[in-house]
């Protein structure tokens, strides 16, 4: 299973567990996305899970400061080497 942390307006992740083609969001004790403030955060709360692989998806500075479509949407992902 992998860990994909996406980053939104700064310091809001959002974490989900990839299984193959299924993407599920981490959620909270109400059933809803939980949010972080921070990488850390993530890496604290997750830390007893067993994942093979941490990314970490982001928008690029362009599409921070100008906007985007969803079709033009240029993210980077970076791997994170905590697992």
């Amino acid at each position: 299973m992998e860990l994909l942390i996406e980053s939104l307006e700064g310091d809001i992740y959002l974490a989900y567990e990839i299984e193959g083609k299924h993407k599920s969001p981490l959620l909270d004790h109400h059933s809803t996305p939980k949010t972080f403030r921070s990488l850390e955060q993530v890496r604290e709360y997750c830390s007893g899970d067993r994942y093979q692989s941490a990314s970490l998806l982001q928008a690029t500075a362009y599409d921070e400061m100008c906007g985007f479509n969803d079709s033009e949407r240029n993210s980077t992902v970076m791997n994170l080497n905590w697992f």
